[in-house]
């Protein structure tokens, strides 16, 4: 205490009395002593409860195993044996297990090989910011973990990212300052390059404390520096102020002189040798996606094309890997597929995954919508502000004139010189201009002559029977690249953190065996006891992992633990687990001791069961009853195994407002998960949503239409009255044979329905 002066003890007594928090300045003067661990790590750096290290988060998230449930587009393949990864789950878990990948075999190929990594989080909570004491303190604690729910990907996502490799993550006005410090402490603050703005078009809501609200910020990081960093520089059209500055020689082509005095003097740059306009750090250009677009998927924040196409052309090179494991509507893997890229999507959403799966069977080949040229007659006319100011007259001729009706000839402006001097329409000295399109133009090109800048607007000049005219071409539109579909190369949708127990055991030993040391959290390393092979350790104990594919009718009996014993000796106070499917073990117990020995028994999938017991959660990937809750905050919380809810239902015709409607009645609805039974639920509390494709063609499930569990309760009067939920299609929006229907839960299991025609009455 001996740096304390009197007067700072005073001020010392006076704040331990009033109960004020001491400044933190006083810990170098209170504990002189305890400097030095402010001194060690002089960055700064966000602090806040919950927040895990760097290794903790490597070394304890578990790893999702990832499970096949299907392969798409197999007749397009790569050719080196890559395809595409669309992953559902959460994606902590699902990033884990491919980081434990790139760390071991490498199955899946993207060792260094993921160039580019975008991301389009969640922006925190939806909270609104008010003055509420309790309420703001709620948002803080919220706000952290949402906070600390990114970081931790973040810091697996650096590892996945190549050295080479660049993260690109956008975020909005909410929490992008606390994640720019993040990214600081992650990444490191040298390796962070742009800050860039998207500034979004649409109409302009006014507000009643604060400027509108139309950009989002997108924070852009390499794994390393500047020099090995992959970068393409992207440029984009001039504008038309910027070409009006431009001359236009004999053959039309858009040329400048320009004075460089270290070059010698003035020299021509012509812009068909020039990429373009730079594109800098704001962007202004790229419109949100239009309601009527055809890249539109109505999945809430989407983000268009262009702005992935943008960042996927800076930052990676042809047949790179781009990782969106924020997948969304699939913007990040559409866009990839475009430009020859090969990518990973991953989402905890399963309207995410079918959305992103219809996407990529509805491509076409060019990015965003087809854009026709919308430009009207005069917006291509140069220079048609000066014809309006400083021309007496002017005559328009649209290119959908008659043929021969507006041909612009010696004969019309010979015709059209008698009549201005006839009705004296123009001051005497004064010229016509006249706009046309080129095609429409039939003048000898030696009668023309080239009118000079200072002379006012137009491209040529002709004097015929005394009346001068001056003629300006009407540039053609723009004719858009064609749009071709474009068939998807191949893909591979996995699941990580709910399992299809039946296709598990179907599994062949190879793939059986890692999966289950992945499910179990084994720490992998083969080793042999008196002869025996062991497959690795849970803890500090061996592990064995039961050959259940190769031996599916054997069965795990009181004999076998006994031979069991005899073939690793176990001695007193040591402990062995067994790994086993349900369904071949003969015995109810968990655990069996021999000579003091414990042999401990984990069952697929009862064992991994009981731990969502323990933690009271009865699924691990919740759904939302709601678009407002799609971008909803999913943490880790487990593993569970697929299990079909308990549905009944009809389908019938009705008719609503004169126009028949198909519908489907529910008239049950609960889910019945491995740690749940379907009693525990009210009818309808776990319905989810309904997802219809209307045109099944028997293979791929195309999404068209979603109906949401929050609103066909609402529609039928509420959780506690409703009797009957009704899902209603209008009959002429069955245009196939068949459509399939998808009921699907709050924790991700699925009722599959299909109807024919027939099946209405």
């Amino acid at each position: 205490m001996n740096r304390l002066t009197e007067q700072d003890r005073i001020e010392l007594i006076r704040l331990l009395q009033s109960g004020e928090p001491i400044p933190i300045q006083w810990r170098g003067k209170l504990f002189p002593g305890g400097m030095q661990s402010v001194e060690i790590g002089k960055e700064y750096r966000l602090e806040y409860a919950g927040k895990m290290k760097r290794e903790q988060v490597l070394a304890e998230t578990p790893a999702a195993p990832w499970q096949l449930v299907r392969r798409f587009a197999e007749d397009r393949p790569h050719g080196d044996g890559w395809r595409n990864l669309l992953v559902w789950g959460d994606n902590l878990l699902a990033l884990r297990e491919l980081l434990a990948d790139q760390q071991g075999p490498n199955r899946y190929g993207t060792k260094n090989k993921i160039k580019l990594i975008y991301i389009d989080p969640p922006f925190a909570t939806k909270q609104d910011f008010m003055k509420d004491e309790e309420k703001a303190y709620r948002d803080k604690v919220l706000g952290a973990q949402f906070i600390e729910f990114l970081r931790r990907r973040l810091i697996l996502l650096r590892e996945l990212l190549a050295d080479d490799g660049t993260i690109y993550v956008h975020l909005d006005w909410k929490k992008g300052h606390y994640i720019k410090a993040v990214l600081d402490e992650v990444f490191g603050e040298t390796r962070f390059f742009n800050e860039l703005v998207w500034r979004y078009f649409g109409f302009k809501r006014s507000t009643a404390r604060n400027f509108p609200r139309k950009h989002d910020v997108i924070f852009a990081y390499g794994k390393s520096e500047d020099k090995s960093r992959i970068w393409n520089p992207v440029f984009r059209a001039y504008s038309k102020e910027y070409l009006a500055r431009w001359k236009v020689d004999a053959d039309g082509e858009l040329y400048r002189d320009d004075v460089n005095p270290t070059a010698g003097g003035a020299r021509t740059i012509w812009l068909k040798d020039m990429k373009g306009d730079l594109v800098e750090s704001v962007w202004s250009d790229i419109p949100p996606v239009n309601p009527v677009a055809s890249e539109r998927t109505e999945y809430p924040t989407q983000k268009p094309e262009q702005l992935l196409d943008r960042i996927i052309r800076a930052s990676s090179n042809e047949d790179d890997i781009v990782l969106d494991c924020f997948a969304g509507s699939g913007t990040t893997a559409a866009a990839a597929e475009k430009l020859g890229r090969r990518w990973i999507a991953m989402d905890c959403g399963k309207l995410a995954i079918y959305t992103i799966q219809k996407r990529l069977f509805s491509l076409i080949n060019t990015i965003g919508a087809g854009k026709k040229d919308e430009k009207l007659v005069h917006d291509r006319v140069e220079d048609w502000d000066d014809h309006i100011k400083k021309t007496p007259g002017i005559l328009l001729l649209t290119e959908k004139a008659k043929k021969g009706e507006c041909e612009v000839t010696l004969d019309l402006l010979a015709d059209l010189a008698t009549l201005i001097a006839k009705h004296d329409l123009l001051k005497k000295g004064s010229h016509l201009s006249i706009a046309c399109p080129e095609d429409k133009l039939h003048i000898p090109p030696d009668r023309l002559d080239d009118v000079q800048p200072d002379n006012g607007p137009g491209e040529k000049s002709i004097t015929v029977e005394g009346q001068e005219f001056r003629i300006s071409l009407i540039v053609p539109k723009d004719k858009p690249e064609k749009e071709k579909p474009l068939p998807p190369k191949e893909f591979a949708l996995y699941r990580a953190g709910l399992y299809d127990m039946e296709a598990l055991r179907r599994m062949p030993w190879q793939e059986y065996r890692p999966f289950v040391l992945k499910l179990f959290g084994v720490r992998e390393e083969a080793h042999n006891r008196y002869g025996m092979q062991l497959d690795g350790y849970i803890g500090t104990h061996s592990t064995l992992i039961w050959n259940y594919p190769d031996h599916p009718t054997l069965t795990l009996d009181y004999g076998y633990v006994e031979n069991l014993h005899q073939n690793l000796r176990g001695k007193k106070g040591e402990r062995f687990y067994v790994i086993a499917p349900t369904v071949a073990m003969d015995f109810a117990e968990d655990e069996r001791e021999h000579g003091g020995a414990v042999y401990a028994f984990l069952k697929v999938p009862i064992s991994v069961i009981m731990k969502l017991i323990q933690a009271h959660e009865p699924g691990a990937l919740k759904q939302p009853m709601s678009e407002a809750d799609v971008n909803n905050v999913i943490d880790a919380i487990g593993f569970d195994f697929i299990s079909q809810p308990v549905v009944r239902y009809r389908a019938s015709i009705k008719t609503r407002d004169l126009f028949p409607e198909l519908v489907v009645e529910l008239s049950e609805f609960r889910a019945k998960t491995l740690t749940t039974d379907p009693e525990d639920f009210a009818n309808f509390e776990t319905f989810s949503m309904a997802m219809v494709d209307l045109n099944y063609d028997g293979d791929v499930f195309r999404l068209d239409r979603v109906y949401w569990g929050e609103e066909l309760l609402k529609e039928a009067g509420g959780l506690e009255k409703a009797k009957i939920l009704e899902i209603r299609i209008p009959e002429q929006a069955f245009k196939g044979e068949k459509m399939m229907v998808i009921l699907c839960d709050r924790y991700g299991n699925e009722k599959t329905l299909v109807f024919g025609k027939g099946d209405f009455r």
